[in-house]
């Protein structure tokens, strides 16, 4: 496995720093301000677990236009806001949660991409990301395949890491997504050099 770039560690160590405040929340991820690392090869992380396995795959969807909209799926614990001006036509989005006790969904269509990111809040409580009434450094993950993911020791294969801000006193993580596939939510232990930002 390879390290994380330098790079993204200020961002890791700026987003466990604001969680420590009660009330105090990262800056909320935008087009300018995303750190997002395209890997030169993928990498393995350790994705954060459901301490409540969910029993089968969890699905929403729904048709957004220009003006964008929202989907949540309040039993994974996750909403993805669409904002105005990501799509130029009306597309059916759908997310599903991934059954089991991984922290992973997939985005379809496949392939879209946005021309104004999507963020994504992921609540963190029943999750073992929050621990003892603290947070722990989180990245996001960009899988192509559920073949990427390995339930058995808990682990991912991404290509893509996302720089995660994180608020403490909702208990929740949001991050920037570009295109779809397959997103996850990763610890941020034993990452130092994987890549080159892009």
């Amino acid at each position: 496995m390879r390290a994380v770039s330098l790079r993204i560690l200020p961002v890791i160590a700026l987003v466990a720093a604001a969680s420590c405040d009660k009330g105090v929340t990262a800056p909320a991820p935008s087009a300018s301000t995303a750190n997002r690392l395209i890997l030169g090869s993928p990498t393995t992380v350790n994705v954060v677990r459901r301490t409540t396995p969910l029993a089968s795959s969890l699905s929403s969807s729904a048709i957004i236009g220009v003006l964008g909209g929202q989907i949540s799926i309040p039993g994974a614990g996750i909403k993805v806001v669409i904002p105005a001006l990501a799509l130029t036509s009306a597309t059916r989005i759908t997310v599903t949660a991934l059954a089991g006790d991984q922290v992973a969904y997939e985005f379809e269509p496949h392939g879209t991409r946005f021309l104004v990111p999507l963020l994504v809040t992921q609540n963190l409580a029943g999750t073992n990301a929050y621990n003892g009434g603290l947070l722990k450094p989180l990245v996001a993950g960009y899988f192509a395949s559920t073949s990427d993911l390995d339930p058995l020791n808990g682990t991912g294969l991404v290509s893509e890491l996302l720089g995660v801000a994180l608020n403490l006193s909702s208990k929740s993580a949001t991050f920037p997504i570009f295109h779809f596939s397959g997103y996850l939510v990763a610890t941020g232990e034993g990452l130092a050099d994987a890549g080159s930002a892009q």
